[in-house]
């Protein structure tokens, strides 16, 4: 699963969720360190196929660039997700502007047989 925290929340899917208690928490794939805590969430949606949760976030957590892998909890319920946040980060490239837009080909040696 996929979600985008570009504001103050973010939106979860749990699949045959039962019931949902206990603490949101969202713990590093890499480091294994948990980086974000909360017990208030809201279940939006739930049948007997998914739950639809959506979880608070403090503001300035889209501009600490956390995009990466994360194992996500509801107490016992566990998965994964991949969390992207805007923005995101600069890619750190320099747009090159070729001096031969032309595509013209120099012929160093051309051999006579």
């Amino acid at each position: 699963m996929t979600t985008t925290i570009t504001g103050t929340t973010g939106i979860f899917y749990i699949n045959n969720p039962g019931t949902i208690t206990g603490d949101f928490s969202l713990k590093s794939q890499y480091s294994q360190e948990v980086i974000y805590t909360v017990s208030g969430y809201d279940v939006e949606e739930q049948n007997k196929r998914y739950a639809k949760i959506v979880v608070p976030f403090p503001a300035d957590f889209k501009d600490k660039h956390y995009n990466g892998y994360y194992t996500f909890c509801f107490g016992d319920l566990c998965d994964i997700v991949k969390i992207i946040t805007q923005p995101g980060g600069d890619t750190g490239k320099v747009e090159y502007i070729s001096s031969n837009e032309d595509r013209d080909a120099e012929v160093f040696y051309r051999p006579n047989y």
